[in-house]
């Protein structure tokens, strides 16, 4: 092409067509990255997801216990389930679970605070995130004799 057009060198016709061809990419950038903006909030938003696992596992240690009691300031939960104790509770920024009062199992992340609260055959949980999001379920517990 470049033959055809002049035997100089650059020409006028040539940053032309580079400025299209620029144009043209650009455009495609631009779409991309706001593409990215808008599916960034549906994929890296994860408090949904992490507050339902927590859900089914905080769930899979209620069934079947022998005896739960509420800690002090409602920050906690102590439950007995086959001879081993259990600790769920809230320190500092994240619910961890222990085993016999010791060792450190993060279970929640990024909590501001969190209830707990032991009424007869329920547990409630009432958890607000760094993002201000609150989220609130009750769980049934099954007591069985020791």
């Amino acid at each position: 092409m470049r033959n055809i057009l002049t035997n100089g060198g650059y020409t006028l016709i040539d940053a032309l067509f580079q400025l299209l061809v620029l144009l043209l990419f650009s455009h495609l950038i631009f779409f991309y990255s706001m593409w990215m903006k808008d599916s960034e909030g549906m994929f890296l938003t994860t408090v949904q997801e992490e507050w339902e696992l927590f859900s089914l596992d905080f769930e899979s240690y209620i069934l079947g216990i022998q005896s739960i009691e509420e800690q002090a300031n409602q920050n906690g939960v102590r439950l007995i389930k086959d001879g081993v104790e259990y600790d769920v509770e809230l320190s500092g920024s994240l619910i961890r679970k222990q085993k016999n009062r010791l060792g450190h199992e993060p279970m929640l992340l990024h909590i501001k605070r969190a209830k707990f609260q032991v009424k007869e055959s329920t547990v409630t949980l009432l958890v607000e995130f760094e993002n201000d999001m609150i989220k609130e379920r009750t769980y049934e517990v099954l007591l069985f004799p020791k």
